[in-house]
């Protein structure tokens, strides 16, 4: 069951935004360049990184859920997002008013750019769980794609994984988190990198910006969570024609 105390305080993330809309009588911009942190050499991965917000209305996920998701192709007006099926599907219901956010820092009376993403994929059940999402709008250029590493992963490798808190304000999302990985069993096992709800979907990278795989279960008290690898997720992308 998904705990009440965040869903109270994405709730209130989205009341807080829909004021600053209203009261400002503005809404996101086409284009957030302007608003990027200057020599700043984490942007470019952050970029590719969105914060993916969808509605529930049942006794178990009640109000506005958030995920993140990682940006695997882009042409044209088309750009597709990975993420996890939890993040936009509970079992029974699809969420509702799929969106995702792009990373920017506006100013006060400002909001960050959201766009209606629609669920072009999604595996049941039974696979493995992931979810691409598409949005089809005239994004700017530089939000792309991350390369995908071909390094081997060796035990205790260092990487690095952003995500979103659904534990935390607007201000904390995409957060970075070190620690380590193994390959265990066909998964990622990751550790020393303390991950909480709204981390589901964030892509592991390493030191070079390239995407080794993405989040999809934490193990609470053990101090590890679960990554799938990029070399199984390109399987699941193959059979949808999407690699």
């Amino acid at each position: 069951m998904t705990p009440i105390i965040p869903n109270i305080r994405n709730n209130n993330r989205e009341a807080h935004r829909l004021w600053t809309e209203q009261e400002n009588k503005l809404a996101s911009v086409k284009d957030d360049r302007q608003w990027l942190p200057k020599d700043d050499p984490t942007v470019p991965v952050m970029r590719s990184v969105v914060l993916i917000t969808a509605e529930f209305f049942n006794s178990e996920r009640l109000g506005t859920e958030i995920g993140t998701g990682v940006v695997i192709k882009r042409e044209s007006n088309q750009t597709l997002i990975l993420t996890n099926r939890h993040v936009i599907f509970d079992g029974n219901e699809q969420g509702k008013n799929i969106q995702v956010e792009f990373f920017s820092s506006p100013p006060p009376n400002r909001v960050r750019m959201r766009r209606d993403a629609k669920l072009l994929k999604m595996t049941t059940d039974e696979q493995i769980d992931l979810a691409v999402l598409e949005v089809t709008d005239n994004l700017p250029e530089d939000i792309q794609p991350l390369p995908i590493s071909s390094t081997a992963i060796t035990p205790k490798m260092p990487i690095r994984v952003i995500g979103h808190s659904a534990q935390r304000g607007e201000d904390k999302s995409w957060s970075m988190e070190l620690g380590q990985i193994s390959y265990q069993n066909q998964q990622l096992e990751i550790s020393q990198a303390a991950l909480k709800p709204g981390y589901s979907g964030s892509p592991v990278i390493d030191s070079q910006n390239r995407l080794l795989g993405i989040v999809f279960a934490q193990k609470k008290g053990e101090g590890r969570d679960l990554a799938y690898p990029m070399s199984e997720i390109q399987k699941q992308l193959s059979t949808w024609k999407m690699k």
